[in-house]
């Protein structure tokens, strides 16, 4: 059809064609309706077009034991890759752009200044992006075992020499790792929800989250939070019955 030709009852009739079919998930009829308006412009600023309801479903997070059995089958960097990303909750483009003069040792704290997209170096995702971290010592001492006598350079980086990417990552290093100690499939983000949660169930203060993790808003921040049903019941009873 002609752009001119299409109506709101045409896309309302495409769109409830689509869910009829089965084979798209709601999440990418959406997408498909945002591509569509996108193309169409003014004209469809004013339709209300009836969309599938989108699920909610919890985004995958590592907890400290699936990273304890991660890094257990790790092997060669990705041992201190893993740890150091669920240490810090850093990104993945910030891990893979981080240079050894990134690191400090002697106060146990990370540069932030560059990140990868998708396999060159650019500057981070905004502004709270560039920042330090301060990172446990004895992960710091992960990293300088993967590093030796290096002084520049990448830390991590494929070989080719190229920066890391995070698909290559998941599909061939994570998803193998994954049946092999038998647990539920995520990729590298979840180590950020992992870490932020663990952060929460210890009572540090949101500010120092958002700050470490380079959110730029606590609403961001309260999204990577995650709590197991154990930590849940431990709390309830903690608190006790009413008086």
């Amino acid at each position: 059809m002609s752009i001119a030709d299409i109506s709101e009852r045409n896309v309302q009739e495409w769109i409830t064609g689509l869910q009829k079919e089965g084979t798209l998930a709601p999440k990418t009829i959406h997408n498909m309706w945002k591509i569509l308006k996108l193309v169409m412009g003014k004209a469809s600023r004013e339709w209300r077009v009836r969309l599938p309801e989108v699920p909610e479903t919890e985004q995958r997070y590592f907890t400290p034991e699936e990273v304890g059995k991660i890094i257990g089958a790790a092997k060669g960097q990705y041992v201190s890759f893993f740890a150091l990303q669920f240490a810090t909750g850093m990104r993945f483009g910030e891990i893979a752009g981080l240079h050894v003069d990134d690191l400090d040792f002697k106060e146990s704290v990370i540069h932030i200044r560059r990140s990868t997209h998708p396999s060159q170096e650019v500057t981070p995702k905004s502004k709270a992006g560039h920042r330090e971290v301060d990172v446990d010592p004895e992960v710091l001492k992960l990293v300088k075992e993967h590093i030796g006598d290096r002084q520049v350079g990448r830390v991590f980086e494929s070989k080719n020499g190229t920066p890391l990417v995070c698909n290559n990552v998941n599909r061939h290093v994570l998803k193998p790792i994954y049946k092999e100690v038998g647990i539920p499939i995520g990729t590298t983000h979840a180590f950020r929800h992992g870490r932020v949660s663990v952060l929460q169930q210890n009572s540090v203060p949101d500010d120092l989250i958002k700050r470490w993790v380079g959110h730029t808003s606590l609403k961001t921040t309260s999204k990577y939070s995650h709590f197991t049903k154990e930590f849940r019941k431990g709390i309830a009873s903690s608190l006790g019955k009413a008086s």
